[in-house]
């Protein structure tokens, strides 16, 4: 039973890394797959921003409907989903400082001078 659980835990995490093996095959150095790489991560976190605003918007709402002793829970999520902006705007800096940093794909902010430059547009 022990295996079967295993084996249960291992399909689902080779599924999520079967793109990338798929993909090294028409990469011929380093710098292309932390590309493909980071692509996916800003594809990933523009989702997850999305749907921390719907989420955020939701409680809001929610917030302002609810009686006043039925608050606390809805502001306590719209607590964590600020914390959740503030932790995803920083995984998006991340990915684009690494971006910049090795001068990755199409997207590659190039200066931080500017604000416009600083996210990329998919």
């Amino acid at each position: 039973m022990k295996i079967l659980n295993k084996i249960k835990l291992i399909i689902p995490v080779a599924l999520v890394f079967a793109p990338f093996i798929v993909f090294a095959s028409n990469t011929t150095t380093l710098g292309s797959v932390i590309a493909l790489i980071s692509s996916y991560l800003n594809s990933i976190l523009a989702l997850l921003m999305g749907l921390a605003v719907v989420f955020f918007v939701f409680y809001v709402v929610q917030y302002f409907l609810k009686p006043n002793d039925k608050r606390s829970e809805a502001a306590q999520y719209v607590m964590w989903s600020l914390i959740g902006f503030f932790v995803i705007f920083t995984f998006w800096g991340i990915v684009n400082i690494v971006i910049a940093t090795f001068n990755l794909g199409p997207n590659n902010p190039g200066s931080w001078q500017s604000f416009i430059n600083m996210f990329p547009s998919n």
